[in-house]
């Protein structure tokens, strides 16, 4: 029976505590059982795997990276998961970064019950703490490209929300603060798409809003013409879709 659902992230340090907040807050309810996997290396390096093999069992990729999802994954095959999210950052800083690849992989990994579906946080799984009372978030973009001035390493983003954030213990997040930061990024991405700051129905975030099209204007408008990206989380679009619409309205 297929009541697995793999959760896929880039890190192993910053993403188990959102899930296990996640699991506190959003999966109470939820009758599948939930796994974590670390894919323990950025977005780029899982494309060079899977991109010349359209059959390639990802599940088995994963399984292989590491001794831990070995163990975590022990027993489970293919028929047992019946959904994949894989949740990683733009890294627009590594040495392999590349936009054609960010657009061919949101095209290859956009249903989670077939090949996994794909999150990107911009520029990196931080931005979801990157929020901070008194500053308006809309206004928030940070350089994407580093190997031009070597602004933003992984390091220093850390750092700089370290200094810009209301949000910095991920452990205590309560609904109320996920509500907020949920609504935030829906508005930041509504911006990005549409031009508009304003809340959007649950609709049109599916329709709209979707990875590929956000990643489409965050290149048009941010990544080719001022190397930035507009700060944004993927989280909270993961929890639209998988949660539904009465979860952040």
């Amino acid at each position: 029976m297929s009541d697995i659902v793999l959760l896929v992230f880039e890190g192993a340090k910053t993403e188990p505590q959102i899930l296990d907040n996640l699991k506190q807050h959003y999966f109470t309810e939820n009758k599948k059982t939930v796994i974590r996997a670390t894919f323990d290396t950025h977005i780029y390096t899982l494309w060079d795997i899977v991109k010349d093999d359209d059959f390639l069992d990802l599940l088995e990729v994963i399984r292989e990276r590491n001794d831990k999802n070995k163990k975590e994954l022990e027993g489970i095959s293919r028929d047992n998961v019946s959904q994949i999210f894989l949740f990683f950052d733009y890294d627009g800083h590594v040495r392999e970064a590349s936009d054609d690849t960010i657009k061919k992989m949101l095209a290859h990994f956009n249903d989670e019950t077939e090949q996994g579906k794909l999150y990107v946080s911009y520029p990196m799984v931080e931005a979801l703490k990157h929020l901070q009372t008194g500053v308006d978030f809309k206004d928030t973009v940070v350089s994407a490209k580093s190997k031009i001035k070597c602004e933003i390493t992984q390091q220093n983003y850390k750092q700089l929300v370290n200094r810009s954030t209301s949000y910095q213990d991920l452990t205590v997040f309560t609904r109320d603060i996920w509500n907020f930061i949920v609504v935030e990024n829906v508005k930041k991405a509504n911006f990005i798409v549409n031009g508009v700051w304003e809340i959007t129905p649950y609709q049109a975030i599916i329709s709209e809003l979707g990875q590929s099209e956000i990643f489409k204007h965050q290149l048009r408008k941010y990544i080719e013409p001022k190397e930035q990206v507009a700060v944004l989380s993927a989280f909270p679009f993961f929890i639209i879709e998988y949660f539904g619409e009465k979860e952040y309205l």
